[in-house]
């Protein structure tokens, strides 16, 4: 992953390229108001800035968009056309009606599908539920990849279970037990990364003593600059 940046007409935006085997390439406007590309290995770069820059227009829409993210920490408000967070872009609320309760996503939207009948604080509630669903199916099986990733400086879990944590991203008990916290699916997925990588480093060394930042940075070279972001 690199870091560039695009000029808009309002200053410069960092914006971070993330390479892939994808065959095409997609911009987002993270929750900071930061973009990232997602291309494939090949794409110059100075061909993804310009493909960046002819998109301003949008671009300058999305971070105006921002304003309507609920700050965190706050009671979520969700209504049609308001944007959530979701691994590290914005997602539109869009809100039809039919029999059947049901929310989907994809690259930019959040679709709720909801009865005639619902009442104004169905779409939060679904919204809720639907970010703990998406962390129990992500956190627990990312943390096992990981695992099994760095196997030769960090032993398996032996659970990993999520739930909301008011001040916490996550959590290493001597079991062997990692907490994540739900939040974690409002943010980009190099900064949960950071996050399960900081807890299982905790399997080897339970404290935040000097063995332990030594594993840390050898597995994460950059986890300063994540867990920065991360409190922003």
């Amino acid at each position: 992953m690199g870091k560039r940046t695009v000029s808009l007409p309002s200053g410069d935006v960092e914006v971070d390229i993330v390479r892939s085997s994808r065959r095409t390439v997609a911009l987002y406007v993270r929750p900071g108001g930061t973009l990232m590309i997602r291309a494939p290995w090949l794409v110059p770069v100075k061909t993804l800035i310009q493909f960046a820059e002819k998109k301003a227009g949008w671009i300058e829409r999305q971070r105006e968009r921002l304003k309507q993210v609920t700050p965190p920490g706050s009671p979520m408000t969700v209504t049609a056309g308001s944007m959530v967070p979701f691994m590290g872009r914005l997602l539109e609320v869009k809100i039809t009606r039919g029999p059947v309760r049901r929310i989907t996503c994809d690259d930019t939207s959040l679709l709720l599908t909801l009865p005639d009948d619902a009442d104004d604080g169905e779409p939060a509630f679904m919204t809720d539920a639907w970010y703990l669903q998406e962390a129990k199916r992500y956190l627990p099986a990312r943390t096992m990849e990981l695992a099994i990733q760095h196997s030769g400086l960090l032993p398996r879990p032996g659970k990993v279970s999520v739930r909301k944590m008011k001040r916490r991203w996550g959590t290493c008990h001597s079991n062997g037990h990692i907490w994540l916290n739900r939040e974690l699916m409002k943010k980009s997925t190099d900064l949960t990364d950071y996050v399960i990588i900081h807890e299982l480093c905790h399997l080897v060394h339970h404290n935040h003593g000097r063995e332990y930042y030594e594993l840390l940075e050898k597995i994460m070279p950059d986890f300063r600059e994540r867990r920065k972001r991360l409190l922003q």
